[in-house]
C-alpha cells in the first residue's frame, strides 16, 4: 500500500481558519490531519508548507505505515525543521496525524490503540471561549454563570484581554513598568467570575504572555484568595529564565506549551522544574506520536499534560485519542459554544462536540480517529491537490 494523493484545505469562512489535510492511499484508505494554526496569522503559510512537504517527502511509492521513517526524514532533510517554528511543525504535525489515521483504519482499530490503549472511557473538559461576545464585565459574569449551568465545572479565560465587537480577543502587549489599570482590571475580573460561579468551580487563567514578570508576580499574589488552578503562559514562551523567576515567586501552578515544538522544545522546560502542567498542541508540536513522547517525558518529572486544542473539531477528535492513552492526563480543552463559529464544527460529519454531556467528552472507538470530513462543505476551500503516485 502506498500514498496516492494529498488534498489540503484552508477553511476561510470566518471565525477561525483551519488547515485540513486529507491523505489517501492506493487502497482507498483515507487519513486526516490538521495543521493547528487556525487562530492568529499563518494558515496559508502552513498550507503552502504542507504542499511542499508532501511534494518532497510523500511522493513515489511511500509506505504510510513507516510513520517514523517519514517524519524523521522531514526533520533531518527539510533543514528548517531543526529548531523550526510554528509553520513547519504544524505542517509536519498534519502529515504525522494523517499517517496514524491511515494505519489505524487499515488495522481496523482506534488510534488510541496505537498509543498503548485507552486508560479512560471519557474525558473531563474545561470550557474555553465561553466569554466570546461579552462586551462588558457584567456580561462576562452572566456568561460564566450560564456555562456552569450548562454542566461545566472548569472554566478558563483571559483576564487582561479586550473582546472586540466581532468576538475576537486582543491581548495586551505590555512590556513597560507597572500598568496598574491593566493589572487592576484583571484582578477585578477574576474576583467577579469567582463570585458568580462559586468555590467548587475550577478557574484557569491564560495570561498569553501579556505582562512583564514583575507585574505577573504582583497579579498572581493579588488573586491568591480566588483559588486559581493554573496560570497559563505567564511569560514569553522561550524565556525560561523569566518563567523560573515567576515560578519561584507565586503559589499557583504554571501551564505552558502551545508555542513549543517537538521533544526538544520541552526538554529544558521540564528540567527547569518550573511548570506543573504542559500543553503540547498535537497540531503544531510534531503530531500525536510526538505528543505521546512528550507526555512520557513529562511523566518522568511528575508533570501533568493538558493538550492545547484551538482549531477545528478534527483537532478535538485527535486530542481525545491522545488524552485517552496517557497516564498523566489532566483535562481536555473544549470550546462548548464554537458550534456558532464558522470553521470549527462543520468540517466533520460527526464531530464529538455535540456529544459532550455534563462537561465530559466521549472517546470514539471507531477505526482511526473515528470521524469523517464533510467533503461538500470543504470543497470550496481546496488549497492544493497533490498527486503522490
Amino acid at each position: 500500500m502506498f500514498l496516492r494523493s494529498a488534498h489540503i484545505h484552508v477553511i476561510e469562512s470566518g471565525g477561525i481558519r483551519p488547515v485540513i489535510l486529507r491523505l489517501e492511499t492506493d487502497a482507498g484508505i483515507v487519513g486526516l490531519g490538521e495543521a493547528a494554526v487556525a487562530y492568529g496569522v499563518g494558515a496559508r503559510a502552513a498550507a503552502a508548507m504542507l504542499q511542499e512537504l508532501a511534494e518532497c517527502f510523500l511522493k513515489g511509492e511511500v509506505d504510510p505505515f513507516r510513520t517514523e521513517a517519514i517524519t524523521t526524514a522531514i526533520r533531518d532533510f527539510s533543514f528548517w525543521a531543526k529548531g523550526g517554528g510554528a509553520i513547519l511543525n504544524a505542517a509536519l504535525s498534519a502529515i504525522e496525524q494523517a499517517l496514524f489515521d491511515i494505519k489505524a483504519r487499515s488495522l481496523n482499530v482506534p488510534v488510541y490503540e496505537l498509543l498503548g490503549g485507552r486508560l479512560r472511557d471519557d474525558l473531563r473538559t474545561y470550557a474555553n471561549g465561553w466569554y466570546f461576545g461579552c462586551a462588558s464585565d457584567l456580561e462576562l459574569r452572566t456568561a460564566a454563570e450560564k456555562t456552569v449551568a450548562d454542566g461545566y465545572d472548569s472554566l478558563k479565560f483571559y483576564p487582561f484581554a479586550t473582546i472586540l465587537p466581532d468576538g475576537r480577543l486582543r491581548h495586551p502587549a505590555h512590556r513597560g513598568a507597572g500598568d496598574r489599570d491593566l493589572v487592576g482590571r484583571g484582578i477585578a475580573r477574576v474576583a467577579a467570575v469567582r463570585e458568580v460561579v462559586g468555590a467548587a468551580v475550577e478557574l484557569m487563567l491564560d495570561l498569553s504572555a501579556g505582562l512583564n514578570p514583575a507585574d505577573t508576580i504582583r497579579f498572581c499574589h493579588a488573586i491568591e484568595r480566588y483559588d486559581v488552578a493554573f496560570i497559563e503562559e505567564p511569560t514569553e514562551p522561550d524565556d525560561l529564565g523569566a518563567l523560573t523567576l515567576i515560578s519561584n515567586r507565586i503559589s499557583q501552578s504554571i501551564a505552558v506549551g502551545e508555542r513549543l515544538y517537538g521533544r526538544q522544545g520541552f526538554r529544558d522546560l521540564l528540567e527547569s522544574r518550573s511548570v506543573a502542567i504542559i500543553q503540547p498542541d498535537l497540531g503544531n508540536t510534531g503530531g500525536i506520536w510526538e505528543g505521546r513522547k512528550i507526555a512520557a517525558m513529562a511523566e518522568t518529572y511528575g508533570v501533568k499534560v493538558q493538550p492545547h486544542i484551538c482549531a477545528s473539531s478534527l483537532s478535538t477528535a485527535i486530542g481525545a485519542h491522545f488524552s485517552a492513552a496517557i497516564p498523566n492526563f489532566y483535562v481536555q480543552e473544549h470550546f462548548p459554544y464554537w458550534d456558532r463559529t464558522p470553521g470549527h464544527v462543520e468540517v466533520l460529519k460527526n464531530p464529538l462536540e455535540p456529544r459532550v454531556t455534563k462537561g465530559r467528552l466521549p472517546i470514539d472507538d471507531a477505526p482511526g480517529y473515528g470521524v469523517e470530513l464533510h467533503q461538500d462543505r470543504l470543497a470550496p476551500f481546496l488549497y492544493a491537490a497533490v498527486d503522490l503516485s
